[in-house]
């Protein structure tokens, strides 16, 4: 099993005269995109607003190809729509991948930024890159992994998914996708820029009593364990003291009932294996999300609606099944309250 070496996690919003970083180690708020029509809360229509078909990549390599058809089956797979090709996402990404496979990831305080008159010098930060390419954001996302050299393929994705931070953001309300990968040493390393454009007022937006879940129903993840201690940044040591833990269950609340001006609250989030035992976990949540043993978690401050069960220990092999017990005020019941996913034999 391949472990990702290095994770780092950055959001940022901009609507109207506010923007934030977040879900990630920002050095500081970005500034706002270039002017454009500010939005007010997005248009949400019954069916909600979710990407249920998006084109085929045009990716030259297999490796971006197999990383885009990853990531929009898990996304598919969990309800949070797919993800469309962007051209300027795309230079973003591969810009920054390039960055680092030349300097490494300490040349400043964030993996994120990098530190100009150094080689592969693109921008100061990834939304300062992003915009340099073209895409003007009203949502934008980041995340890097590192599994090593070793890996030719996107593995990097799949690992990524394994964890809170990045799993979120990977989830998030985004539309558009653009990748990088590393080079030389640094080729088991992924970049992935995400984001919503400034014109899309509605961004993706799951229908009334959805929800976002992952892994989802019927789901087999390749392995159960989450390196806690490789994720930048770390969940509280805290709330998971040891340096690995078991895969992380993320649920997104962010539908039409939650948008519209609700706030979830979770009376049960649990996880049983195959004999029905109830197994020990922490929760975490973010803005506007509450209820029995929720963690309020600073990490998820700008990914509001998502909270996410992480298991205390590994999981072993075996078929698993989720409990979700959760209103949102002034919505309508939650369609999924349980289901289960496979661990894969190692």
């Amino acid at each position: 099993m391949l472990q990702l070496k290095v994770l780092f996690a950055l959001a940022a919003a901009a609507t109207l005269a506010a923007c934030g970083g977040g879900g990630g180690d920002s050095p500081s708020p970005p500034p706002p995109p270039p002017a454009a029509t500010p939005n007010s809360a997005p248009p949400v229509g019954t069916n909600g607003t979710l990407q249920a078909s998006v084109a085929a990549p045009n990716y030259p390599d297999a490796r971006r190809v197999s990383a885009f058809n990853q990531l929009n089956a898990a996304r598919a797979g969990a309800g949070a729509g797919m993800l469309a090709q962007s051209a300027a996402l795309d230079i973003s990404a591969s810009d920054h991948a390039n960055y680092l496979s030349a300097n490494g990831y300490n040349t400043t305080a964030s993996a994120h930024d990098e530190k100009a008159g150094l080689i592969d010098f693109s921008g100061a930060d990834p939304f300062a890159r992003m915009v340099d390419a073209g895409y003007s954001y009203s949502w934008a996302t980041e995340v890097i992994g590192d599994i090593g050299a070793s890996s030719p393929t996107s593995d990097c994705v799949g690992d990524l998914l394994d964890t809170v931070y990045h799993a979120v953001s990977m989830l998030s309300r985004t539309t558009d996708v653009g990748f990088g990968f590393g080079t030389g040493t640094a080729a088991g390393m992924c970049t992935i820029d995400m984001g919503a454009p400034r014109t899309d007022a509605s961004r993706q937006i799951p229908p009334s009593g959805a929800i976002v879940a992952y892994p989802y129903d019927g789901a087999t993840v390749a392995h159960g364990t989450f390196h806690v201690s490789n994720e930048t940044p770390r969940v509280s040591t805290s709330l998971l003291p040891n340096a690995t833990a078991g895969t992380p269950i993320v649920v997104g609340f962010r539908n039409q009932d939650f948008v519209a001006g609700g706030t979830a609250a979770i009376t049960q989030f649990s996880i049983a294996n195959a004999a029905g035992t109830t197994l020990p976990g922490v929760i975490l949540a973010g803005p506007h999300v509450g209820g029995a043993n929720v963690n309020a978690d600073p990490g998820l401050q700008y990914d509001e609606g998502f909270a996410v069960l992480v298991p205390v220990g590994p999981l072993a092999a075996g078929t698993y099944t989720v409990t979700l017990r959760a209103t949102i005020s002034g919505g309508h019941a939650l369609a999924l309250t349980h289901w289960s996913f496979t661990v894969a034999a190692p």
